[in-house]
């Protein structure tokens, strides 16, 4: 008798949520897991959220052409002109593959927002600014404020009537075993956990950091 796939788990918190990490984890219990980016042999790569976002508008399934996954993290795409968070598409999501269980990845807010105001050495925020077009920094993290509440107050109303597929993870204050319990059926191994792409805290020695900023800047940048 064949074997019954496992649900799909779309990562439905926000990036610089420890995103990379949970990759990781899936990936290490051998599931394919998408981050960010789909990386198709011979053909140009392109990010999920924009796969998603088109799939949408088109009227296709949501994860059409990239339905091959167990898990999908890092829902984002943002250009100077274009900018989507695939995260709250989960109602499409949900409709198109009732089964999907939502995994809602948190962390403190407000050190949330910082760092994503350090992503890419401010590179990512710029990008949202000019694509939102918002005047300047602060339009950006009281758009960002709103965009976490309203995210995390739809969540919990959408899916209060059917609980189990709503897994909260708060990286602040939760063991992963807490995850690896709630998901049984994944084999996910503690072992596999660590805070990939952390890097607060960290002190880089000058010519490095410098080296490190001016590439974030200069270096050339897909728009896909």
């Amino acid at each position: 008798m064949p074997s019954v796939p496992l649900p799909r788990v779309v990562q439905v918190g926000f990036n610089k949520c420890g995103t990379r990490s949970l990759a990781r984890l899936f990936e290490g219990a051998g599931h394919k897991a998408l981050h960010h980016k789909h990386r198709p042999p011979f053909r140009k790569s392109q990010t999920a959220a924009r796969i998603l976002r088109d799939n949408l508008a088109a009227g296709r399934p949501a994860l059409a052409g990239i339905e091959g996954y167990t898990f999908y993290s890092d829902l984002i795409h943002v250009t100077p002109t274009e900018y989507f968070e695939g995260n709250t598409a989960f109602r499409q999501i949900l409709r198109d593959y009732p089964g999907t269980i939502l995994l809602l990845n948190l962390r403190d807010r407000e050190a949330w927002i910082a760092s994503r105001l350090r992503h890419g050495h401010g590179e990512f925020a710029r990008r949202a600014m000019a694509a939102l077009n918002l005047p300047d920094q602060d339009a950006l993290v009281a758009k960002w404020r709103a965009d976490w509440d309203t995210q995390i107050a739809a969540l919990r109303s959408e899916m209060a009537d059917r609980p189990d597929q709503l897994i909260e993870f708060d990286l602040d204050r939760d063991p992963v075993e807490k995850l690896v319990a709630a998901l049984p059926a994944y084999g996910l191994n503690p072992a596999d956990w660590g805070d990939t792409g952390r890097s607060r805290g960290r002190r880089l020695p000058p010519p490095l950091a410098w080296a490190k900023r001016a590439w974030a800047h200069l270096r050339p940048r897909s728009r896909r």
